[in-house]
């Protein structure tokens, strides 16, 4: 099962540079970029977060009026936000250090903030974690957040028109949700396109953006720490502006040689093999104890036993075999007894008996209880149309980075193609809306010019859930002057700070203050997640605490669908 996922996505990328080299590529050309004034004012709390003030006066946000288009400047301004936090040291200090967390519609906002603090709290000479320590004394860091965001111009896909949200793609298959997806793609790309700032918003202008700030800022060179989709705004900057890349460090990097689609396709081919991984072939393996069969194959079929309900709920987060436990039990509490209230579902669970072993039914029933509120069945109904900056961010740069390739019942037919290859999947990513949209509105650099960038580094989980190890080798074979070091059975999106391995923090740290790169050009390391009582923080609950906090960003295709009404899996308070 192992060799036939990585063959999928072996044809899968096969398949994206024969379209991709198929496309014509428009004619691209640097527009001039120049010095703005940035306005500098207190953070408020609604930008940055309460806990963010402890950095007193080294935090400040800042405002810049640029081009919608610095192609044509004569289409208007619009304003956009930057965030810093200052060199805790300023007599050593040597710089600034720019950083994306992800998305596309995620903001620096508070992430950086977050950062900055985790680095200051590390010791000192510590053999791990001191550099980042130094990293805060000497650098600056900064946050330009991406055009559309809070605290600058807001960009918001709004319509006085109603929709109705849909089910999640993958769990409910039936014709009725078919036709309401189709119908809410249709909603997102109208919505957008009513905004006049819909063509603006792309990584092009936003590395434009990226640019002005360096000059604004004075800094000779662009230091660059991006994490996900980070990754493909760092290499869209490496492209138009080689001659200005200072050290640059990509983490838990998108294919940025590919489109959008294929970052999805990968995300879900991988997303299944981590079931087989996981839950799979542990369960097969130990067949008399699981009774799920004793092949992968086997194990597949628990899925046909499954409500539609019961799979949106669980989302793709599949754990162990004890998940697999939970979502059959669920699925049968629930259709025995169906339209029940949360309190009496968990009061089933707790009374259901998921398996003879008592150690294996406890981990059952506290899965079953994790996501009871998740399996409620949600009737939509319509209502009008509106998303979020964040998601409507995502989806204008979905559509306007590069051209999209195929009409609705193409789509259509990859989901359902998806569906059935990979049932553990579910369909957040796999929107469609870009066929209705009106073709991109940003042109793509030559990658061929990031070679003149110099030494990039990029690091990789090798079980990374959002960005396939894949996609880094992928962007790896396709930049000469880039360094890829592989977290050796690590799980994670988002490696640097996230473990107690030298091969990773120091390297990753003394290559950000001396440029130091690995010989080779790729590099494997034996990950250890950071353990909360590392002697390498002055306050290791805090910084196990704000490890939590930057681990919860980087990437909108990890989150769930927007949908109008309802909250649809998320969290309560949380956003995507």
């Amino acid at each position: 099962m192992k060799k036939m996922a990585l063959a999928a996505l072996t044809l899968m990328a096969t398949a994206c540079t024969d379209a991709s080299a198929t496309a014509s590529t428009p004619t691209w050309n640097l527009p001039d970029i120049h010095a703005v004034t940035i306005d500098w004012s207190t953070c408020s709390t609604d930008l940055v977060g309460t806990t963010a003030l402890v950095l007193g006066d080294r935090l400040r946000c800042g405002q810049m009026s640029v081009p919608r288009d610095h192609r044509h400047p004569q289409a208007g301004q619009m304003q956009v936000a930057i965030v810093r936090v200052a060199a805790a040291d300023p007599a050593r200090r040597r710089g600034a250090l720019f950083f994306n967390p992800g998305g596309p519609g995620e903001t620096p906002m508070e992430s950086l903030p977050t950062l900055a603090r985790y680095w200051n709290d590390a010791h000192a000479g510590h053999p791990v974690h001191g550099t980042k320590r130094e990293l805060s004394d000497v650098f600056d860091l900064v946050g330009v957040v991406p055009r559309g965001l809070k605290g600058g111009t807001t960009f918001t896909c709004t319509s006085e028109h109603l929709a109705t949200d849909y089910q999640d793609i993958v769990a409910d298959r039936s014709e009725a949700n078919l036709r309401t997806m189709d119908m809410f793609m249709r909603a997102i790309a109208s919505a957008c396109r009513r905004n006049p700032l819909y063509r603006f918003i792309n990584t092009e202008q936003t590395v434009y953006d990226m640019e002005a700030a360096r000059l604004s800022l004075g800094e000779p060179r662009l230091n660059f720490f991006g994490v996900s989709y980070g990754s493909w705004i760092g290499s869209w900057y490496a492209a138009s502006f080689p001659q200005h890349v200072g050290r640059m460090f990509l983490d838990s990097s998108m294919d940025w040689t590919s489109d959008w689609n294929t970052n999805v396709e990968r995300l879900k081919s991988t997303a299944h093999a981590e079931f087989v991984r996981l839950v799979a072939e542990p369960a097969a393996n130990d067949r008399f104890r699981y009774r799920f069969g004793a092949d992968v194959a086997a194990v597949m079929t628990q899925f046909d036993h499954l409500t539609n309900e019961v799979r949106q709920g669980w989302g793709g987060l599949w754990k162990t075999p004890e998940s697999l436990l939970a979502a059959r039990g669920m699925s049968d509490i629930t259709r025995v007894e169906p339209g029940m209230t949360l309190p009496t579902l968990l009061a089933r669970i707790g009374s259901h008996r998921f398996h003879s072993e008592p150690t294996v039914n406890h981990a059952a029933r506290l899965e079953a209880t994790e996501h009871a509120w998740r399996v409620m069945p949600i009737v939509y109904v319509p209502e009008t149309f509106r998303l979020d900056e964040r998601d409507s961010v995502l989806f204008a740069v979905m559509c306007n980075d590069m051209p999209y390739l195929g009409d609705a019942a193409y789509h259509r037919a990859k989901i359902a193609s998806l569906a059935a290859q990979f049932p553990s999947i579910d369909g957040r990513g796999l929107e469609y809306h870009c066929v209705y949209w009106d073709g991109a509105h940003a042109t793509r650099p030559p990658l061929s010019r990031m070679a003149a960038a110099g030494g990039i580094l990029m690091v990789q989980a090798e079980h990374d859930p959002v960005t396939p190890l894949l996609s880094a080798i992928a962007s790896l074979d396709a930049t000469p002057t880039a360094r890829l070091i592989i977290a050796d059975n690590f799980e994670s999106h988002g490696v640097f700070g996230f473990t107690d391995s030298a091969c990773i923090e120091a390297l990753v740290g003394n290559y950000l203050l001396r440029g130091t790169l690995p010989v080779e050009r790729t590099s494997h390391c034996e990950a250890r997640p950071a353990d909360t009582g590392s002697s390498g923080f002055s306050d290791p609950p805090q910084a196990a605490a704000l490890r939590k906090e930057l681990s919860a960003v980087h990437s909108q295709f990890a989150r769930q669908p927007p949908f109008v009404s309802g909250m649809n899996g998320r969290e309560p308070g949380q956003g995507r």
